[in-house]
């Protein structure tokens, strides 16, 4: 009697255990393993932060090197040569842009790289003036990729007028060595950051991988937060700004970026590439290793409209669609064809919000910065 007691207590004992479980495992969405943000930092670090700032490094290099042989004997093939180089360059910095933090941060790269419209009045002051100090914050606006736009494709975008000033004009000689000192600092600031994250120079990369943490400072939070903040940069500086979004819709087609040389759209899916390709963890030649993507899919993190990586590679996908649909050149279309402007301004800042809201709360990273946006 005893015996069938014993047996029957066991039974219930067995059944409740496992009602529990069922119900922990119904009601408690958490991941019974934890993911592996090392090596998550790890690949991003070693597999897409490094080897573009290693892109970087060859194409600032090979811009310095044509520009000074176009400086030493200027004609029109070695000005032809610089600005495929300047081109290169500026296109290898859209990479970079995101990883404001660590090394970067310190050297203020996107201020001292990529400030525009940068300010033609200060720069043709301070090259008939002879000054070719870029140190201070006032120079911020005339010097930078947007300084050498301006330098190398002018107003005319006529290679014969932009090889006038730098051989008849009676500015010529202070506009070479304006030029040189603008590729230069391009030169020492990319080579700083470049070799402080690498292995046998400043080694941030073992910072950058060293604590899992999400909390404010950590490597996960600033580079969710910068992220965003780059995400951030495409969608207002590069199109809302000129497209009239901070004007009251008053086009401002000359605030784009790299208008000059007229580059802006390849320039903009350049960076909306960069931006995806640390999303998804993907190295520059697109090697597809853990992300934050992964991240994301082991937290099992939802949307209204799905499972919420599949919104967000869904809309990246209709983002880089519809910035494709714009007709060259930005600065035209601003003015001719707005609504086609508008409708990709619309898919970058639907991306903002997954990101920068949906992807940060399944994470639990704060944001950090303040934009004023509205978003």
């Amino acid at each position: 009697m005893i015996k069938r007691k014993f047996t029957y207590i066991l039974c219930l004992a067995s059944i409740a255990l496992v009602f529990v479980q069922c119900k922990k495992k119904k009601d408690d969405p958490t991941p019974e393993t934890p993911f592996d943000k090392a090596g998550m930092l790890a690949n991003i670090g070693e597999n897409v932060i490094i080897p573009a700032y290693a892109d970087l490094k060859v194409s600032v290099d090979s811009l310095q090197y044509f520009s000074n042989l176009f400086v030493a004997a200027p004609s029109l093939t070695d000005l032809s040569n610089l600005q495929i180089w300047f081109l290169k360059a500026y296109s290898s910095f859209q990479w970079v842009s995101a990883f404001e933090f660590g090394p970067a941060e310190s050297e203020l790269i996107r201020a001292n790289f990529n400030i525009f419209p940068c300010d033609t009045l200060q720069i043709n002051s301070k090259i008939a003036a002879g000054d070719y100090n870029l140190s201070t914050a006032a120079d911020l606006d005339a010097k930078g990729f947007p300084a050498i736009d301006f330098l190398l494709y002018g107003s005319t975008q006529n290679n014969n007028a932009v090889l006038a000033k730098f051989t008849t004009d009676a500015n010529a000689a202070n506009t070479k060595t304006y030029l040189t000192a603008l590729v230069n600092e391009l030169k020492s600031k990319t080579d700083i950051v470049n070799t402080a994250w690498s292995l046998s120079g400043g080694n941030y990369i073992s910072t950058f991988k060293s604590s899992t943490g999400s909390s404010v400072g950590s490597p996960i939070g600033m580079l969710v937060n910068q992220l965003n903040y780059d995400l951030e940069l495409l969608k207002n500086p590069e199109i809302g700004i000129p497209l009239g979004k901070k004007s009251l819709g008053t086009p401002l087609p000359d605030k784009v970026q790299a208008f000059y040389s007229t580059k802006s759209l390849t320039l903009a899916m350049e960076h909306l590439k960069s931006i995806e390709n640390i999303y998804l963890g993907r190295s520059i030649s697109n090697v597809d290793g853990l992300g934050l993507d992964d991240y994301i899919i082991h937290l099992k993190a939802q949307h209204p409209s799905g499972p919420l990586n599949d919104v967000i590679k869904n809309k990246f996908t209709a983002a880089k669609a519809k910035l494709a649909a714009v007709p060259e050149t930005l600065s035209q279309s601003i003015i001719s064809n707005p609504t086609v402007v508008d409708q990709a301004y619309l898919e970058l800042q639907q991306l903002v919000v997954l990101l920068k809201t949906d992807m940060t709360s399944a994470m639990g990273v704060l944001i950090t910065y303040q934009d004023n946006d509205g978003d």
